[in-house]
């Protein structure tokens, strides 16, 4: 195939790039970002080259097969997935998931720069923030980040990620009853995340010392952390049946995430920020970000955005 794909002039396919807006077609996906920054992208053909192969039709010209109509912009993952899939993903099919996709990303643009875009929302976060630091609810955070998935960028360390919510990770008894459903669940490259939402307002610590110097963690804080260690475990114990049915589903060595508390406002003594700092460091595949700190850091951003 690679000799058929020689054929595309160069300014065909810089075209399908830009005209895709640097994002997979495949509906609410987002692409592998290699180290420069670039997405990880492919052009796939929608009716296909080469006589006798997947969705070949003798209909089209050679320089409309090797036009900017017949090429729709996939990342790996699903460029292999519509080939190993057929039936389903006629060319019909393709055609409208690209058109689809090039109206969804006019209407992101409507005519701005996307670094504009970019600085709105997340100024338009950190409002959200400053207005609802006390807000107790835990439904109120998981609409959020779910509207607002870029928030959660700097809990996954800077990953470019596809963020999905109210995950199922396996877990049921013999009696189909029970199972696991995380918050959210990341998927970044051969990787994921599994993120425990809590609010501002849950506690870090107990409010009194349990000996000495030394305070332990409070009760949500624990649970929260052994809850996401078995939705870990849980995934790991299903992962071939999980991904069977969710096609692109990688797990090498799952990461999970706690998003609680403020530290800026709970945490006072120095004995508390030791015992707090000594709790999460010694938690293995487990990240604990307090919200100050999420919010610290997207300010941080905000402020890189707009110089």
């Amino acid at each position: 195939m690679s000799n058929y794909r020689r054929a595309i002039a160069a300014s065909v396919i810089k075209a399908a790039f830009a005209q895709a807006g640097g994002r997979c077609a495949f509906p609410e996906c987002q692409p592998l970002v290699l180290e420069n920054g670039e997405p990880l992208l492919e052009i796939a053909f929608i009716e296909s080259l080469a006589p006798g192969s997947q969705r070949y039709s003798a209909r089209l010209t050679p320089e409309e097969r090797t036009g900017i109509e017949n090429l729709v912009v996939l990342c790996p993952t699903h460029h292999a997935y519509i080939d190993r899939n057929p039936e389903t993903y006629s060319s019909d099919v393709l055609r409208q998931m690209r058109e689809a996709h090039i109206e969804r990303v006019e209407i992101a643009l409507d005519g701005v720069q996307s670094r504009a875009t970019t600085s709105r929302r997340l100024t338009y976060a950190l409002e959200v923030w400053e207005n609802n630091r006390e807000n107790a609810t835990e439904e109120y955070w998981q609409k959020f980040f779910s509207e607002h998935p870029e928030v959660l960028v700097l809990a996954l360390d800077g990953r470019a990620y596809t963020l999905s919510s109210k995950c199922y990770v396996g877990g049921k008894s013999v009696d189909n009853t029970g199972g696991n459903e995380l918050d959210f669940l990341a998927q970044y490259g051969g990787n994921v995340a599994l993120i425990e939402i809590k609010t501002p307002m849950s506690k870090l610590l107990t409010a009194t010392k349990y000996r000495a110097n030394v305070f332990a963690p409070s009760k949500e804080l624990a649970g929260s952390t052994v809850q996401v260690l078995e939705y870990r475990n849980s995934l790991l114990c299903n992962l071939p049946n999980l991904a069977f049915h969710t096609p692109g589903l990688r797990a090498a060595h799952p990461l999970g995430v706690v998003l609680i508390g403020n530290m800026e406002r709970e945490i006072t003594s120095e004995d508390q920020r030791r015992s707090f700092e000594l709790y999460r460091s010694s938690l293995r595949d487990l990240k604990i970000m307090t919200y100050d700190e999420l919010f610290d850091g997207i300010r941080m951003l905000a402020s890189a955005w707009t110089d």
